[in-house]
């Protein structure tokens, strides 16, 4: 990077960590943020959510997409869900994508008492991850540190109420579209997971501000951009 004529960065957090840790000058990174997939051109329906593998019971479920381990932080969602009775006893998580989960994350759930049945692993194609977007309570997207953040950008695409970390890239992505928590302290997760379940109105202005935000991104806008950062050095 330090050789690089220019640097093409997915958001200004990534920007920002380069010239603090690496100290590359600003003012040869270009920022080209990324744009939603094709998710929301998906038809989406309630068959194709009952087709995904995993058994749902017939409650809300909050989502989860894509890998759990390390710095993405779901051993938290767990603990928050554990820790209030009507969280695990009236809603489920359904955790979409990755591996099925290992004997760590099994034996956390034992601990927490949380019942089987209330969190789940379901696979599948793009359409049938758009209709769990669409079905889903709210997206729940808790990782410590993000270089952009794709899940949050569907979700606000397919009118799903985004929950997500006050950190990294993440805000730069979601802005005023999201409920924001501390990833870092379980209280916080789950005051914010309950302020989602307990308010409609706050729902529906999630779902209202994610339209509106999630037209600013899109691959033809990070083309251009791509495009102009080459022409520097041409």
């Amino acid at each position: 990077m330090r050789r690089a004529d220019r640097v093409i960065c997915i958001s200004k957090s990534t920007r920002d960590d380069l010239v603090s840790i690496l100290g590359i000058p600003e003012e040869k990174i270009s920022v080209t943020y990324l744009g939603p997939s094709n998710l929301c051109q998906l038809a989406a329906t309630e068959t194709q959510v009952g087709s995904a593998p995993g058994t749902l019971r017939p409650s809300p479920f909050f989502l989860y997409v894509g890998r759990r381990g390390g710095y993405k932080n779901f051993a938290r969602v767990l603990k928050a869900f554990g820790s209030s009775a009507r969280l695990s006893g009236e809603f489920q998580i359904v955790c979409f994508g990755d591996v099925p989960f290992n004997d760590a994350e099994r034996a956390l759930m034992g601990r927490l008492s949380l019942p089987t049945e209330s969190v789940v692993h379901v696979q599948g194609g793009d359409d049938i991850l758009a209709a769990y977007y669409q079905a889903a309570v709210a997206l729940i997207y808790p990782s410590l540190c993000e270089g952009f953040g794709i899940p949050p950008l569907e979700a606000m695409a397919l009118d799903c109420p985004v929950l997500c970390s006050n950190t990294s890239a993440i805000p730069e992505v979601v802005g005023d579209a999201g409920m924001y928590f501390d990833p870092c302290d379980v209280d916080s997760i789950r005051a914010a997971i309950l302020q989602i379940v307990d308010s409609e109105n706050l729902r529906d202005e999630l779902v209202r501000k994610g339209r509106a935000r999630c037209k600013l991104f899109s691959w033809e806008r990070c083309a251009n951009e791509t495009l102009q950062a080459y022409r520097t050095i041409a």
